[in-house]
């Protein structure tokens, strides 16, 4: 089944996406969202940071399909055919994170209106970032039109411990090869505790900041949207889904981005759910079949099989919910 192209309003900003229905009017049938994760991501889950074929969310949106489930996905701001919208370069910093969440609400909205879709059974599949995006429009005071929710590869603690924890772990490995005096590395660590501090304060981001940590993203024009993304916390957003609704959540072993510890917390705090746990060995980040290999991210556009370790598992859950 072919993709139509579609476009909904989510305040000034034009999103455009595309649907995917597989029932008519006379037929109801659930339907998916799916949201894509950090940074210039597209409807498909390609980005503009790396040259080549992801297609993360277009495989999940086959997956759908074949289990009889419409979707939506879309070009979020400053991705694909939406881009910066009506805003200049200049005006992103005024957005905030809030401004994805807003969209993702009023794209499940345009979905929840379409010919064949069955309005009491909408899901939302979140994809890394998406996936706290998800839970904070499943836990918004309009939530309970969301049935169940996907959280694959899932942001899993708060975007700020992450950036720390990655941040210490490129620090240890430089001093541990010699390239990074341990002097250094410790003024580095000072420095992104204190921005840590700020952001988390007020909402700003010092103006000293020594490059490599501007070179991270710790910089003015990300400073709303990094403090409004880390005041969601996943676990708090987890344990206030309601009771029984079903929920999936994934990671693998060789995912060099999300840490499976991290994602056994979350699912600690999903234990009041109806909770499927995908626990994979060979998948990377944008789940593509690695086999022997370790994966270094330059896999995520090379020409690999998806993961069967997270189609099969998924195509099951999703049965389940129709």
């Amino acid at each position: 089944m072919s993709d139509t192209e579609i476009t909904f309003q989510s305040g000034p900003v034009t999103l455009f996406g595309s649907l995917r229905l597989v029932a008519g009017p006379d037929r109801k049938a659930p339907a998916a969202l799916i949201l894509a994760g950090s940074g210039p991501t597209d409807r498909n889950g390609d980005s503009t940071l790396l040259e080549g074929d992801i297609g993360t969310l277009r495989f999940i949106a086959d997956i759908l399909e074949e289990q009889g489930i419409s979707s939506l996905r879309y070009d979020k701001i400053g991705s694909g055919e939406t881009g910066l919208g009506p805003y200049e370069i200049d005006e992103i910093a005024d957005l905030g994170f809030n401004t994805y969440v807003d969209a993702a609400s009023d794209g499940l909205d345009f979905l929840a209106q379409q010919p064949g879709v069955d309005a009491d059974r909408l899901i939302i599949v979140g994809h890394s970032d998406g996936a706290i995006v998800a839970l904070a429009v499943a836990t918004a005071s309009e939530g309970a039109r969301v049935s169940s929710l996907a959280l694959v590869e899932p942001l899993s603690i708060r975007l700020l411990d992450l950036l720390t924890n990655q941040i210490h772990g490129q620090l240890d490995a430089v001093v541990g090869a010699g390239q990074l005096p341990v002097e250094l590395a410790d003024e580095l660590r000072v420095a992104l505790a204190g921005a840590v501090e700020s952001l988390r304060t007020d909402g700003t981001v010092p103006d000293d900041l020594p490059e490599p940590l501007r070179n991270a993203g710790l910089v003015y024009a990300n400073a709303k949207a990094l403090a409004e993304e880390d005041a969601l916390d996943p676990v708090a957003l987890a344990a206030m889904l309601p009771a029984g609704i079903p929920v999936l959540t994934s990671c693998s072993a060789k995912d060099i981005q999300i840490v499976p510890s991290d994602v056994a917390a979350l699912d600690d705090a999903l234990s009041h759910t109806s909770l499927t746990s995908v626990r994979m060995r060979n998948a990377s980040f944008v789940l593509k079949e690695l086999g022997d290999e370790q994966s270094t991210g330059a896999d995520y556009v090379a020409p690999l099989p998806y993961s069967d370790e997270f189609a099969k598992p998924f195509a099951e859950w999703v049965r389940s919910l129709t």
